[in-house]
């Protein structure tokens, strides 16, 4: 296939980033123009172009030898990058990129990569400057790019919807479902709070944690490793509630998919997410140190059905505005 219209870079072919640069392709390919991807062979990202192996840093110097010849061979139009991992190593692309005479499109997803060595510097700045546009999905890392960058919501991950979903993944209780979801073992998801929440309020919820990293704990469902794409959105249809009690984040997939799965989300308001949720309309907002009380009022409020369905409709109609915007910004970006 070639990419003489977009070519996509994800440089780890999995999570939100693969996500999210699945819906650029969708979006894209939908509008009529070719798109391919070049990537990671992963889970979330069925790629164009793709290398395996083994070793982090050995894959990525792989990746971008290939990237660069699948730029060199195709000459795309435009060249969509998907974040930034190691900037010493991306810069060829970018290079290869401007050679061609391609359109750089620099999507940045974090300002820094959820550790306290990675993040803006010298080598992201380098690429920022290489770009055409630069492309965030919150205002949030807009704010904190420090040169003009273009604000496209976060999308649904349309990837995920159209896998086949199995009849159900819990069985059925009386209780709702409390779930959270993700990657959990790594510590800004909050885990804790959940197990947390568990010990007292499981009389009035059913708690489930699923993902890698998830352990059994008293009052807690744990489904431990990789969700499929059918059952993780089954998962979260069947679920009352989402709740993200993170500690940093610079937007969340997993706000967006739970609203559009109808599940009400409550999340701490830390980074993006207040952009993405509205207080009391369209999921709950917890302040970034709010207590386990503040955890458990956001649930008593939601034991009633007709609050959560309320807040479930209208979460489904803002996730839909905001995707429907990010669609129209990439087709824009993209278009000859």
């Amino acid at each position: 296939m070639s990419a003489r219209d977009v070519l996509i870079v994800d440089w780890l072919g999995r999570g939100g980033i693969a996500q999210t640069s699945e819906a650029w392709r969708q979006v894209l390919t939908d509008s009529g123009l070719s798109t391919s991807v070049a990537t990671i062979a992963g889970r979330e990202l069925v790629p164009d172009h793709s290398i395996g192996g083994r070793g982090r840093i050995t894959r990525h110097v792989r990746l971008a030898a290939e990237v660069t010849r699948v730029i060199q061979r195709d000459r795309p139009r435009v060249v969509v990058i998907q974040n930034h991992v190691i900037p010493l190593l991306e810069t060829r692309v970018h290079a290869a990129a401007r050679r061609v005479g391609a359109t750089i499109i620099f999507v940045v997803h974090d300002d820094r990569l959820h550790t306290l060595r990675a993040g803006i510097g010298v080598g992201f700045r380098r690429l920022a400057e290489q770009a055409d546009v630069v492309v965030a999905h919150s205002a949030y890392v807009a704010n904190r790019l420090g040169r003009p960058t273009e604000v496209l919501p976060l999308p649904i991950a349309l990837g995920l919807l159209g896998a086949p979903r199995p009849e159900r993944v819990l069985e059925q209780a009386d209780l709702p479902i409390a779930l959270h979801f993700g990657v959990v073992k790594r510590g800004y998801k909050g885990v804790e709070r959940v197990v947390e929440l568990a010990l007292v309020c499981s009389d009035r919820w059913r708690f489930c944690i699923a993902g890698v990293g998830s352990r059994p704990a008293p009052g807690v469902v744990a489904l431990e490793g990789f969700l499929e794409a059918g059952h993780l959105c089954r998962l979260i249809e069947e679920s009352a509630v989402t709740l993200l009690p993170y500690r940093i984040a610079t937007q969340s997939g997993a706000v967006a998919l739970s609203q559009a799965m109808g599940s009400v989300t409550v999340a701490s308001a830390v980074g993006g997410i207040p952009e993405q949720i509205e207080h009391g309309t369209t999921g709950l907002l917890i302040p970034p140190d709010g207590s386990i009380q503040a955890w458990q009022d956001a649930l008593e409020l939601l034991s009633d059905p007709a609050v959560r369905s309320s807040m479930a409709d209208a979460g489904r109609a803002a996730v839909q505005r905001r995707h429907h915007e990010f669609s129209a910004g990439v087709i824009r970006l993209c278009r000859p």
